[in-house]
């Protein structure tokens, strides 16, 4: 597996529309999210020139996709679900960033495993922890469903809820702080 990293100064325009594929294909296709679109690709107001992005790729097909944005500047859990946060106050710091867009799958394998513990996820997230070290993150926050608490703890990620879940669109949705340092990704 091939992982890519880079923002949209330095990822080519191939792999910025291959990734925006990818997501139309998980989040608008597959997962039924009503999200604008445009000629097949998915972006939104979050996907500027100081996004990093983390890919994963399988004999040249995209099987993975993070986002991880800067807290300094606006992000999806800012300005899209701050209730999120319960009475806590939005994070706003250089070294915590927002994680968000994360998926992990393949559409061409014939493997059946969960999604939330396939070895592309594992992968994943490891690739999403060494990117965000290396520019010196220390937390990430990410709206995400219930499940997600439990993978991250599974793969010795320290994590907690930001506050309290809430029903969204008929999802149980919740904040996660997730905590990186080089102990968590020894366990991966």
């Amino acid at each position: 597996m091939e992982f890519i990293t880079g923002t949209p100064n330095n990822l080519s325009d191939e792999v910025l529309v291959g990734l925006a594929r990818y997501r139309h294909k998980v989040f608008v296709e597959t997962l039924g999210w009503n999200l604008p679109t445009q000629a097949g690709l998915e972006l939104d107001q979050f996907d500027r020139p100081d996004t990093l992005y983390v890919g994963a790729r399988e004999e040249g097909r995209y099987v993975g996709i993070a986002r991880l944005l800067p807290t300094v500047q606006p992000y999806l859990l800012g300005e899209i679900f701050p209730q999120l946060m319960g009475d806590a106050p939005l994070p706003s710091h250089d070294e915590v960033w927002e994680l968000s867009r994360f998926a992990a799958i393949d559409f061409q394998s014939n493997v059946l495993s969960g999604p939330f513990s396939s070895p592309t996820t594992v992968g994943l997230l490891k690739a999403v922890q060494s990117c965000a070290l290396r520019h010196g993150v220390s937390h990430l926050i990410t709206v995400s469903p219930l499940g997600i608490e439990r993978l991250l703890r599974k793969l010795g990620f320290p994590t907690h809820r930001a506050g309290p879940p809430q029903i969204i669109n008929g999802h149980p949705l919740f904040a996660c702080w997730i905590e990186l340092n080089n102990a968590s990704s020894a366990s991966l």
